[in-house]
């Protein structure tokens, strides 16, 4: 972790403003700053096969409008990435660095099954949080794997958000059966006008157990405010300045 504050520098997209998002190059990038998260999001191939994209289409960032899901590894493979190598797979990224952390997004409902299969077959539950804006998406999951580890959806935020600002707890939620399968809630800082991390949100959060992952953060006088307010974690594109600004990684 971070030693200012117990702040741990997590490298959103592998460090989208250092390195091209989600590539090879992302994750070396991760891996050479001693980082022990990265943070990636998950797609699924024509043919079952996982791979790391935000988008559900290769526009971006190999100017290529055709969609993930309709493409099969071969094709996926035949393409530049943005670094000048093929799409990075979830199992060759589990292999290739088997001391990295993943923070990984499940974009679709299409590569839930898909992705356990490959982090079960990686023995690698210990060293990956599934997350997702749709906590049906990760109840499943549980359902499913009950060691897997996960962050909240947001509808359990927003459990958690009227627990620590009006004292109310929300009946027949996820929440109430969620806790203890879950270590941390990622949330930006504000919601539109509205602020989402404030010191008894974050004390909240720590009274139940959940760390607080604050994204996307790459303004250094935001993240000294997030650390002295005691969040657990900054989710960044630009995660060596983060931790130059943080004053560098301990081990975790």
């Amino acid at each position: 972790m971070v030693a200012t504050r117990g702040c741990a520098v997590i490298a959103h997209r592998g460090g989208a403003g250092e390195a091209p998002e989600n590539t090879w190059t992302a994750v070396e990038h991760v891996a050479e700053l001693g980082l022990t998260w990265m943070e990636t999001d998950l797609r699924v191939s024509a043919d079952g096969l996982v791979i790391l994209s935000h988008d559900p289409d290769l526009m971006r960032t190999a100017a290529d409008p055709r969609g993930i899901g309709e493409l099969t590894w071969k094709e996926l493979s035949d393409l530049d990435a943005g670094d000048g190598r093929p799409p990075v797979r979830l199992d060759d990224a589990l292999a290739a660095f088997p001391r990295l952390r993943f923070n990984i997004d499940l974009k679709e409902s299409a590569v839930v099954q898909d992705a356990l299969q490959v982090v079960r077959a990686a023995d690698a539950l210990d060293r990956v949080r599934f997350a997702s804006f749709s906590a049906r998406r990760l109840a499943v999951l549980r359902r499913q794997e009950p060691r897997a580890t996960t962050s909240l959806g947001v509808g359990d935020v927003l459990a958690l958000v009227l627990h620590a600002e009006a004292g109310l707890r929300l009946p027949g939620t996820r929440w109430s059966w969620t806790k203890g399968r879950v270590d941390a809630v990622q949330v930006p800082a504000h919601w539109g006008r509205v602020p989402v991390v404030t010191e008894r949100f974050v004390a909240q959060a720590h009274r139940d157990g959940l760390e607080v992952h604050v994204w996307t953060v790459d303004e250094p006088e935001e993240m000294r405010r997030l650390a002295a307010m005691r969040v657990d974690g900054i989710v960044t594109d630009v995660p060596a300045l983060a931790l130059e600004v943080l004053g560098g990684q301990e081990p975790r």
